[in-house]
């Protein structure tokens, strides 16, 4: 069913840029484009005692990245820790009906650099909390290298933004797909249908004729 609202004006939002225009940076020694202050990865300018974080430096305008850019600031600039930016595992979630929450490289992305990659999906509608509560429309799409190191996640359905978690964690530490699928996870919660997704990156082994033939040799072994 349809929806009617009604209204004066329609707002066309076109994207932000930074207001930097009136900072006289250029006397500070600090380089900027028309999208925002140039950093490096320490978040440094071109004046190494000044840094720039968040919306300001252009690139990733979410609330959490410029939360992020602070925790790696705080340590350059009061503890001397030389430590950089990774935005690698850096998520992000579109706050519609669904949500849709993305992380890494998606199937597209990682085909156009030429990488070996395979693809798990879980929908939703095989989950049962999903069922139990109606809310069956969604998947969940991870992008995996052949060695089981994840290389990107995408979730789109209820609660995306909170499933998406686990995926975030993983590719920080650098955890392998196994690490997901072994995960003990409470029953009924959407957060099975991460678990359900890693463990199809284990099916095609646990089927191929040589596993059955090890399994029977196994039985006959008692």
């Amino acid at each position: 069913q349809g929806r009617r609202i009604d209204g004066s004006h329609l707002l066309i939002a076109t994207g932000r840029r930074a207001n930097i225009e009136g900072l006289n940076l250029a006397t500070a020694g600090i380089d900027y484009t028309p999208q925002g202050i140039d950093v490096d990865a320490r978040l440094r300018t071109r004046n190494r005692r000044v840094f720039a974080i968040g919306d300001v430096i252009g690139g990733y305008r979410f609330t959490h990245a410029a939360a992020y850019h602070a925790s790696v600031v705080l340590k350059n600039a009061l503890f001397r820790w030389p430590a950089k930016v990774d935005h690698r595992a850096l998520p992000h979630v579109t706050y519609g009906e669904p949500e849709l929450a993305q992380l890494g490289l998606t199937e597209a992305a990682a085909t156009a650099r030429g990488l070996a990659c395979r693809v798990l999906r879980a929908a939703y509608a095989d989950n049962d909390r999903a069922q139990a509560e109606r809310l069956t429309e969604g998947m969940a799409k991870i992008i995996v290298a052949p060695t089981g190191h994840i290389l990107g996640a995408g979730i789109v359905g209820a609660h995306a933004g909170e499933l998406i978690h686990p995926w975030v964690l993983a590719m920080q530490q650098r955890l392998k797909i196994g690490a997901i699928a072994t995960m003990l996870a409470p029953y009924p919660t959407f957060g099975e249908i991460n678990k359900q997704a890693a463990g199809r990156f284990f099916a095609d082994w646990l089927f191929r004729p040589a596993t059955r033939r090890i399994v029977r040799l196994l039985g006959h072994l008692g």
